[in-house]
């Protein structure tokens, strides 16, 4: 039966991390113990008492998730995710204590940590985690949050969300092999721009690209007839006399629509992207990005996880309910070894549902990605992810 599930950190063996084919919820089941036989009349003096069979151990788990309020069916999609995964590793080990982000997330740690958890999974958002930290130090446990903002990583807190800056290292690195070397960029106004601009500055220090500069929009400037409109093609157009090799667009879905319609007379212009750009609404606009590529996790890695999900659930996932499966899966292959620093941020990594990963003592993720190029006819991989580290 092929194996569906790998889950497993290299060089060690570890129980309960593989599953064979599409396991549905099991039925929940009521455990006995044996009886105990009945004592015979025995002249010897006297009989040692018959051992009770022991419990196995069980560690329990916070998840910590918005399971009401606006962001519920998030909180309900990583729930089921986390809950999928206990089926298919086997394991009966893990108890996980879901908590409600919705009220308070410092409340919810709270609340996990009393009844007894030893790691927590979650949350979601960054002001979420900052309000979670000061409780990481004070009772010793760790804790594996879904963000993507590097700022609140570190002292106990590991961010599992996917980090742009490797996104861009990635793709910047890929298109130097190919002779791509004189890039600029189009960055939104505000964090996630300034995180990419600051990426872009570095890895021009490290002399890995060569920028001709970055242009910033806001999602005014991109509505048709704004005075924007006039700006950024003036600038793209400065950016092509200097001899200006591929875009940088790292932002996907609408803004990225309206960025191609833009640029439609300058096409074609070659344009690279981020993880962002994973995602049906890119396959449309295939047509204006011909020969373009971005870097992200294997997408059919995740499309194995996505399967197995709507075929237990009936229903597609949220794209991040994964790192809640890894997370809980992590959970598992850790739980007899114990949720240390050192055991968390073991150097060979993991292999989950995007590929391998390995969590740093810094609190952030690194992971293998793939290089893909759009196609009318889907996303074609001109460069495989990693399968180590």
């Amino acid at each position: 039966m092929a194996r569906i599930l790998r889950f497993f950190m290299w060089g060690i063996i570890l129980g309960g991390l593989t599953s064979c084919g599409h396991k549905k919820s099991p039925e929940p089941t009521v455990k006995t113990r044996p009886s105990t036989p009945a004592l015979k009349v025995n002249p010897l003096p006297s009989l040692q008492p018959v051992p009770m069979p022991q419990e196995p151990s069980t560690h329990k788990i916070g998840l910590l998730l918005p399971l009401s309020g606006p962001q519920a069916t998030i909180g309900k999609g990583l729930l089921e995710a986390a809950e999928m995964a206990l089926f298919e590793t086997g394991s009966s080990s893990i108890t996980l204590v879901p908590e409600d982000t919705h009220p308070g997330a410092h409340q919810a740690a709270l609340k996990a940590l009393d009844e007894g958890a030893e790691l927590l999974l979650g949350p979601v958002f960054a002001a979420e985690v900052e309000a979670i930290k000061p409780l990481l130090s004070s009772r010793k446990v760790n804790l594996l949050s879904f963000s993507t903002d590097q700022s609140v990583a570190g002292n106990g807190s590991f961010i599992l969300g996917f980090l742009p800056s490797q996104q861009i290292e990635r793709v910047t690195s890929f298109a130097k092999e190919k002779g791509i070397t004189k890039l600029a960029a189009l960055t939104p106004d505000d964090q996630y721009g300034r995180l990419i601009d600051q990426t872009l500055k570095y890895l021009e220090v490290q002399g890995k690209i060569q920028l001709l500069g970055i242009s910033h929009y806001t999602k005014g400037d991109l509505l048709e007839g704004n005075p924007g409109n006039t700006r950024l093609i003036e600038e793209i157009e400065g950016y092509k006399v200097k001899g200006l090799e591929a875009l940088l667009i790292p932002e996907g879905g609408e803004n990225l629509a309206h960025l191609t319609k833009l640029f439609h007379s300058q096409m074609p212009l070659k344009v690279i992207g981020s993880g962002q750009w994973d995602t049906p609404e890119t396959l449309r606009i295939a047509s204006t990005l011909k020969e373009c590529f971005f870097a992200s996790p294997d997408p059919q890695e995740h499309l194995n996880f996505e399967t197995r999900f709507q075929q237990t659930y009936g229903y597609t996932p949220p794209r991040i309910a994964s790192l809640a499966y890894d997370a809980t899966a992590l959970a598992v292959a850790l739980a007899d070894k114990g949720y240390t620093l050192q055991n968390i941020t073991f150097s060979q990594g993991f292999s989950g549902t995007d590929g391998i990963f390995r969590l740093t003592s810094a609190g952030l993720n690194e992971r293998g990605l793939a290089i893909l190029e759009v196609t009318p006819s889907g996303f074609k991989k001109l460069s495989p992810a990693p399968t180590t580290f």
